[in-house]
């Protein structure tokens, strides 16, 4: 298998189940999406690692896997429901108490022969693992209230490659303002560069890089804060009426207009 094959077993819809059997919220969208800023990357020649802040149980960090390159490293940076989980986020984490690193490696397992490498700690840990700027993607889906993810989007500055793209999740969700308000914070005032959005916001720090997205989603073009961006929908189709209601109206149209 490989990295379109994943994605055509997810959802477009992420709170469905799909079939690949592993529980999380990635839709095949944003598969889709992923595989696009690496297509591009690798045309351009650009090589780096792949980093994935907020794991879960391995719906997404099974995609990146497949994104790799020879000689490239998924880095994973999750508490997978350890002590720290629970101070980091106590409102939002509650029902992961219970450690499920072993269901992320299952999972990885069944589709990958290694696992990435596993940093088990919360984010605010990461400046002491020493990583450096050698990444091309960056996925941030872990804590997702403001002052986190704050620290998170100014942790990738440091992290990410000119012409990387880092993906924030969860832009767009209605029960998530403090992501909503950390990356657009971050656009303003920090100089983060808005790329697209799907429920997702990809962006970049330096050598904004234009991405071909796929042609069966509509985009639509903003300017917004100094930037252009796109934003990407499955195109929007009409129900058909059943034929009986459509006979039943253009009788009632034409007694209308007798």
């Amino acid at each position: 298998m490989d990295a379109s094959g994943y994605a055509a077993l997810l959802h477009h819809n992420a709170t469905l189940p799909d079939a690949t059997g592993v529980e999380g919220w990635f839709s095949r969208t944003d598969a889709e999406l992923f595989i696009s800023v690496d297509r591009q990357q690798k045309a351009a020649g650009l090589v780096g690692d792949i980093l994935e802040i907020g794991s879960f149980k391995g719906a997404s960090a099974i995609l990146l896997g497949y994104l790799l390159a020879s000689g490239e490293e998924l880095v994973v940076c999750d508490p997978f429901g350890g002590t720290g989980i629970s101070a980091h986020e106590p409102l939002v984490y509650t029902y992961f108490e219970d450690p499920f690193r072993q269901e992320f490696e299952a999972n990885y397992r069944r589709f990958h022969t290694e696992l990435p490498r596993i940093i088990q700690a919360t984010s605010d840990q990461l400046p002491d693992a020493h990583l450096g700027q050698r990444f091309r993607i960056i996925h941030v889906d872990g804590a997702h209230h403001y002052d986190a993810v704050r620290q998170d989007l100014l942790l990738t500055r440091d992290l990410l490659l000119p012409g990387g793209v880092v993906i924030f999740d969860d832009v767009l969700v209605r029960h998530t303002p403090g992501v909503t308000a950390a990356v657009w914070e971050g656009i303003i005032n920090d100089g983060l560069i808005p790329l697209f959005q799907s429920n997702k916001l990809y962006a970049t720090w330096a050598d904004a890089p234009w991405i071909e997205l796929p042609d069966h989603y509509d985009t639509y073009v903003h300017d917004v804060a100094g930037h252009q961006m796109r934003h990407v929908s499955l195109p929007m189709t009409r129900p058909s009426l059943p034929r009986r209601v459509v006979h039943g109206l253009r009788q009632r149209v034409r007694r209308t207009l007798r």
